[in-house]
């Protein structure tokens, strides 16, 4: 299976929201990184990045749209 990042941030609670509504939805996901950016969090280089399996990229495309298009 191959894993594709939709979202990276310094902050692993940026990613929550909308990690959580994909398992929702039922979409295997994960955070890489996610203890490497929070012990080193003071560089810029380590970011937390929100993954998906290559295999869901559709409904994933539809669920961020949706998110981005709601007031």
């Amino acid at each position: 299976m191959s894993w594709v990042t939709i979202k990276s941030s310094h902050y692993e609670t940026d990613l929550l929201p909308l990690k959580s509504r994909l398992e929702a939805e039922g979409i295997q996901c994960f955070l890489r990184n996610e203890h490497t950016s929070q012990v080193m969090s003071h560089m810029a280089t380590f970011v937390t990045e929100l993954q998906v399996a290559e295999e869901d990229m559709e409904k994933v495309t539809e669920i961020m749209t949706e998110i981005e298009n709601t007031p």
